[in-house]
C-alpha cells in the first residue's frame, strides 16, 4: 500500500478531518529495526546526530523507569526539544514541550491505535508485530495558543538488517495557519533532514557492529 494514504494522514489526537498541516517523511535504513528504536529513543545523543533537534530535556519519567534509562523516551515521559529553525543560526532554538502518547514494539504491543483503524486506515503498519512506534503530542505554551499536534515515528522491519522508517506530524487548531503559512515548507525539510540524519547515525552504528 503506497504510503502517505492518498486521503491524507491522521493521527488520534488530531484526526484527518481536523488537520491543517500534515508534514512527514521517510526512508530506508540498512540497519536492525532494534537499533534505529534505540537510536530514536536516546535524546543524550541528540547532539550527536539530530541537526533538526541537537539538544532535549527530559522534565519527568513514569516511575518504573530504570536509572539507567533516565535518557530515554518511555510513554508518558515528559520532554522539551529545542529545535533549530534556522541552520544558519544553531544557537536561536525554540523550545517545544512534548509528551509521548504511543509506544509500541513488536514484543510489547500498544493499543493506542484501534485495530479497525489500524486495519482499514493506510496511515499506520498495521501488522504490529514488523513494527516499533513511537508518538509525542505538543503541551504548554503552544496548546495555550491553540495548536493541536501528534507526531508518530514507525521503524517497519523489511528484512533482515532493512527497514523502512516513516515519521509524520498532524498539525490542527488555529495556530497551526500560521505555522503553515510561515513554516511548511521549513518543516517539510527539516523532518527529510531528521530521516537522513536518523539513517547516517543508525548505519554507521550498524557497521560499527552495534545490534540495539
Amino acid at each position: 500500500m503506497a504510503w502517505p494514504p492518498a486521503n491524507g494522514l491522521t493521527t488520534q489526537r488530531v484526526p484527518r478531518k481536523d488537520v491543517i498541516l500534515p508534514i512527514y517523511a521517510s526512508t530506508t535504513v540498512a540497519a536492525p529495526a532494534s537499533l534505529i528504536w534505540s537510536t530514536l529513543r536516546d535524546l543524550s545523543a541528540f547532539q550527536t546526530w539530530n541537526s533538526f533537534c541537537p539538544n532535549a530535556t527530559i522534565h519527568s519519567q513514569p516511575k518504573d523507569v530504570p536509572q539507567t534509562e533516565a535518557n530515554l523516551l518511555h510513554f508518558d515521559t515528559s520532554f522539551t526539544f529545542n529545535v533549530v529553525m534556522d541552520a544558519s543560526k544553531p544557537s536561536k532554538v525554540t523550545p517545544t514541550r512534548c509528551r509521548v502518547t504511543d509506544f509500541s514494539t513488536p514484543e510489547a504491543q500498544s493499543g493506542y491505535i484501534p485495530v479497525d483503524i489500524l486495519k482499514e486506515d493506510g496511515t499506520y503498519e498495521a501488522d504490529l508485530g514488523k513494527v516499533y512506534r513511537i508518538a509525542w503530542t505538543t503541551e504548554g505554551g503552544f496548546v495555550a495558543r491553540g495548536l493541536r499536534s501528534e507526531r508518530f515515528h514507525e521503524i517497519i522491519i523489511l528484512g533482515e538488517g532493512q527497514c523502512e522508517v516513516r515519521t509524520w506530524e498532524c498539525q490542527g487548531g488555529v495556530l497551526a495557519r500560521a505555522v503553515k503559512y510561515y513554516y511548511k515548507d521549513i518543516l517539510k525539510k527539516k523532518f527529510a533532514k531528521w530521516c537522513e540524519d536518523l539513517k547516517r547515525e543508525a548505519e554507521k552504528r550498524a557497521n560499527n557492529g552495534a545490534t540495539g
